[in-house]
């Protein structure tokens, strides 16, 4: 009778502590800054809005105590306090310390929660089990290998591209957060040209002319002394892309009407330009996730270790694409795209080389009806 128990007690225990939890976070800024609690309004919004929701889900898993979602939505909010801004800027070390703590303790509860979830499950219920790659045909292998190794490599030419694009936005060498930051803030002290011309664009010019250009930018960018100085460089540099004649969807440099909207301030890229660029990516991640996941599922590894693997790439490409906007919104943002990248890097990166070990490494497998093909 105990043991029939001690599951609902268990359950009933995890969504107590979820709403402990919860409620530890809400009181979290005044923990931390007292009387002050409320002058950083960023942090304190984080935390009031993230706990009542901990709390909500809490309760409205123990008035209804069949439903699955409450599990999951707890366990994403707190991984939401740990990839939060404020946790990975460590701007302010005590409110990163408390979103680490508060995040792990909710983590550990959300496992045990959805562990207890899963117990529910009847334990007769036929299961089926998939095929490993020791059980697939040389040319299953042959295939799903090309696959892994093109996908692959398009993803290097993805991060060399990234980077070449990104690096030196802030004026200094190598691709920082603050790179990062500028793509989607702006540099809101400079402009967009000075923005190209510092980046993707540093090996079209000389530095003095580069300079030149700049000075005019930050000096008003006046009509005169682009017809006197700056006309010549952009004939001389920039003309072959930027302008009528060129046949590119480019903007025109030869005129002054053309090049001042991108003389003006930097406020990074438009929400246009991000709805555009959203919609390009869950298209395209989407389906190259779908395409490494499903090759993945062969891997002879244990289940709950593969479902984390072939989640983790749409997690992460959710959270990217919307910190986006957030970044634009608030340049400390950039740190969740980062650590949203590197997630997405590393989960692909693991199905990719674990395949590929299996494939190449792992003897096949005949069924006991199985015939030799001949030669």
């Amino acid at each position: 009778m105990n043991d029939n128990k001690a599951p609902g007690q268990n359950r009933l225990a995890a969504r107590i502590s979820g709403l402990v939890i919860g409620a530890l976070t809400v009181f979290a800024p005044w923990y931390i800054s007292g009387p002050q609690a409320t002058l950083n309004r960023g942090i304190f919004w984080t935390y009031i809005i993230t706990g009542i929701l901990m709390m909500t889900v809490a309760t409205i898993a123990l008035i209804w105590r069949r439903a699955f979602w409450p599990a999951w939505a707890f366990f994403l909010l707190t991984v939401w306090i740990i990839l939060a801004p404020d946790t990975l800027s460590s701007a302010a070390k005590d409110v990163s310390v408390m979103h680490i703590l508060l995040g792990v303790a909710g983590i550990v509860v959300s496992i045990f929660w959805i562990r207890r979830m899963f117990g529910r499950i009847p334990r007769d219920r036929p299961v089926v089990k998939g095929r490993t790659f020791a059980e697939c045909s040389s040319s299953e292998r042959t295939l799903y290998g090309l696959v892994m190794v093109v996908l692959g490599l398009g993803y290097c030419m993805a991060l060399g591209y990234l980077y070449l694009t990104h690096a030196g936005l802030s004026g200094k060498p190598g691709l920082s957060v603050q790179d990062i930051a500028i793509t989607y803030y702006g540099n809101r002290s400079g402009t967009r040209l000075e923005m190209a011309l510092r980046g993707q664009m540093r090996d079209k010019i000389s530095p003095d002319e580069m300079d030149q250009v700049v000075a005019w930018l930050k000096s008003g960018s006046t009509e005169d002394v682009y017809d006197d100085s700056i006309y010549p460089i952009v004939m001389k540099d920039c003309a072959k892309c930027h302008s009528k004649n060129s046949g590119k969807n480019l903007a025109d440099y030869t005129t002054y009407e053309g090049i001042i909207p991108v003389a003006t301030v930097d406020h990074g890229l438009s929400i246009e330009a991000l709805v555009k660029l959203s919609h390009i990516h869950i298209f395209g991640i989407g389906l190259v996730s779908f395409v490494l996941g499903f090759v993945f599922t062969f891997a002879a590894l244990p289940e709950w270790f593969k479902n984390v693997v072939i989640v983790a790439p749409f997690f992460a490409m959710v959270t990217d694409v919307a910190t986006w906007y957030l970044t634009k919104w608030d340049p400390v943002f950039a740190y969740t795209v980062v650590v949203s990248g590197l997630i997405l890097g590393s989960a692909w990166g693991v199905q990719i080389f674990v395949s590929l070990y299996q494939m190449i490494f792992l003897p096949g497998k005949r069924g006991p009806d199985t015939k030799p093909v001949p030669d």
